[in-house]
């Protein structure tokens, strides 16, 4: 139980990456124990709103850290974690379906399994709209929870979403805008926001403002910044 206490705290989207981790990340060995031993413990307590949502939370951080860094056999054993993480999510929501964390961290973990198996194949699996709800649900809330996590979480899904789906770069763009006003100056600002805002602008032709938010974003050690930035014209 004290334990459960101590993990109260906030992580990061993730997304595709939507949310980067912290300065002082755990090591993947540590965050695959955190996750099993938050996965037993909501196991062993169906009913208990906190062990359910930090369940999903630290599957999708040991599910979201084996994605970034491409770990031995990272797609299935990301998978596995993110989709029992939807599951612990699913629970925490029907818990309590006024907190925040249950709604936020299964729209994150949808996230972390859309990185293992395609944005199209979580389509076909009917996930969009559980998705929409999750993160629109978590943003009615308490969108200032995880440092703003709702509102980056939020912008990254309409980004990345496919044409077909209802893709909608303006929304995504107008809380990419919303998170950098009442975050972007925080100590915990997440280094993803000014990569998902750069490559908003890059593709919609706005070569100065990408430059500026892709420096940024590689500044802080965003790692797929400087690629980007080297594809600017």
């Amino acid at each position: 139980m004290k334990r459960l206490i101590v993990l109260i705290i906030t992580a990061l989207l993730a997304a595709p990456s939507l949310l980067s981790a912290p300065a002082a990340a755990a090591s993947l060995p540590e965050l695959k124990a955190a996750a099993e031993e938050a996965a037993q413990a909501a196991s062993s307590a169906p009913g208990e709103y906190a062990a359910n949502w930090t369940a999903a939370m630290d599957l999708r951080k040991y599910g979201d850290e084996l994605v970034t860094q491409k770990a031995p056999g990272w797609k299935d054993l990301a998978n596995a974690a993110a989709t029992e993480g939807m599951k612990f999510g699913a629970i925490a929501q029907k818990l309590d379906p006024t907190g925040v964390e249950g709604w936020y961290w299964y729209g994150l973990c949808v996230g972390t399994h859309s990185d293992c198996v395609s944005v199209f194949s979580a389509l076909t699996e009917g996930l969009k709209g559980k998705t929409q709800k999750a993160f629109e649900t978590a943003y009615s809330l308490d969108k200032s929870y995880d440092t703003g996590g709702p509102i980056l979480a939020l912008g990254r899904f309409w980004q990345v979403l496919p044409g077909i789906a209802g893709r909608d770069l303006k929304k995504a763009e107008k809380l990419f805008d919303e998170y950098m006003a009442g975050f972007g100056s925080s100590p915990d600002a997440n280094k993803d926001a000014w990569y998902f805002r750069g490559s908003l602008y890059k593709e919609t032709h706005r070569i100065p403002q990408a430059r500026a938010d892709l420096e940024k974003a590689a500044s802080m050690g965003q790692k797929d910044a400087p690629k980007l930035l080297a594809e600017l014209k």
